[in-house]
Parts: structure tokens; sequence; C-alpha cells
């Protein structure tokens, strides 16, 4: 009886100690993500999706808040991924990192939900080093009308 009662301790502090360290995690301050210079946080953006472990390429929105993208399918179904860079150089290759039906926690965690069958026909497959990358494509007319708004301001 002691034993359960240490080993439910024990499982309850490793609760709490996660819990603790995703919450202190959530409240770092993020960096906005830019294009040339300029911060394109909080807007979403026309573009093209592509997520490497089904070979998927998807007309989307995106938008962007710190270190995360927002990727939005047609249907209402929508993920969030980690970018691998804050600073978008390439519009047609901006990288991240994120499955489908998750979403990011703090720096080193996520937390899992079903996602949209709608979406695709995700079938979970073997670890591969390109688990779970997204690669988005931006129209850059659109980014560019942004990019002039924001300096007419």
């Amino acid at each position: 009886m002691q034993l359960d009662v240490i080993i439910w301790t024990m499982k309850f502090q490793q609760l709490v100690l996660v819990a603790a360290t995703g919450v202190l995690m959530l409240g770092a301050p993020a960096v906005a993500v830019e294009y040339q210079g300029k911060n394109i946080d909080g807007k979403k953006l026309p573009g093209k999706a592509y997520y490497y472990p089904t070979g998927g390429v998807y007309d989307v929105q995106v938008s962007f808040k710190g270190d995360l993208a927002t990727i939005y399918f047609k249907g209402g179904a929508r993920t969030t991924i980690r970018l691998k860079q804050q600073v978008i150089t390439n519009p047609d290759n901006v990288q991240g990192f994120g499955k489908l039906g998750y979403i990011p926690v703090g720096r080193a965690f996520s937390i899992g939900f079903n996602y949209d069958n709608n979406t695709e026909n995700y079938v979970q497959s073997n670890f591969s080093p390109l688990e779970g990358l997204w690669r988005i494509s931006l129209n850059e007319k659109a980014l560019n009308n942004l990019i002039n708004q924001n300096n007419s301001r």
C-alpha cells in the first residue's frame, strides 16, 4: 500500500513539474516574424504548404506570431507549426515543424488533438528526419503588398 502511494506521489510530482515548465515557457517573449526587416505577425497571407511525411501540397492561408505559423486549410481546418527561422529571406521556402493534430506549447512540448479528417488522410509512418517538416511557399505579390502597406503608414 505504501509503495502505491509513493509511486503515485512521484508521478504527480512529475506531472506538476512538466506543467510548470510549460507555463514558464509560455511566458517567454517571442520575437516577431520579419520579412525585409518588417514585422508580418498577425496577417493572413495566401500560399501553398507542402507536408513532407505525406507529400501533400495544399492551397492555404498562413499567419505568423512569434516563432509560430498557423496554416489555415480550405474547409476550416488548421495546424500550427514552429518555424525554423523567424526572419524570412525566401518567401518560397519558409520551413517549420509540427505534426497534424498537435499544437506547440513552449519551445520543447506539443499537445496532441484530433485533426480534421477533411484535411488529409494522414498515416503514421516510421520515424524520419523529415517527420513533421512543412515547407510554406508564400504568395510573393501578397507579401510585397503587405510590406508596402506597412511602409506607407
